[in-house]
């Protein structure tokens, strides 16, 4: 399965500490491994949040990733805290 960065995702990153960065590279590699195994979500706490199939996982206490799905790729959309999230949901 392949994994998408998008422009916004990338610019995010960025913004991260090398601790943050470290993290949310853990929860990206650990999303196709979870989505074999229903009983592995709730560590990521992972779901749908958008009816556009946009999905959210939780990196550490403060921080999100939405990302989505497409023929065979994981597409990673935007990474924030809970108020940046929200102001990207409300453009959806």
């Amino acid at each position: 399965m392949q994994i998408k960065l998008t422009e916004s995702f990338q610019r995010d990153v960025g913004s991260l500490s090398d601790e943050e960065q470290a993290q949310l590279f853990s929860v990206m590699l650990k999303v196709p491994a979870v989505l074999k195994n229903p009983h592995l979500h709730s560590g990521l706490g992972l779901r749908k949040i958008h009816r556009s199939g946009v999905f959210e996982a939780r990196i550490g206490l403060g921080l999100r990733v939405l990302f989505g799905f497409e023929p065979n790729a994981i597409s990673f959309h935007r990474v924030g805290n809970h108020d940046d999230i929200q102001r990207y949901l409300k453009s959806l």
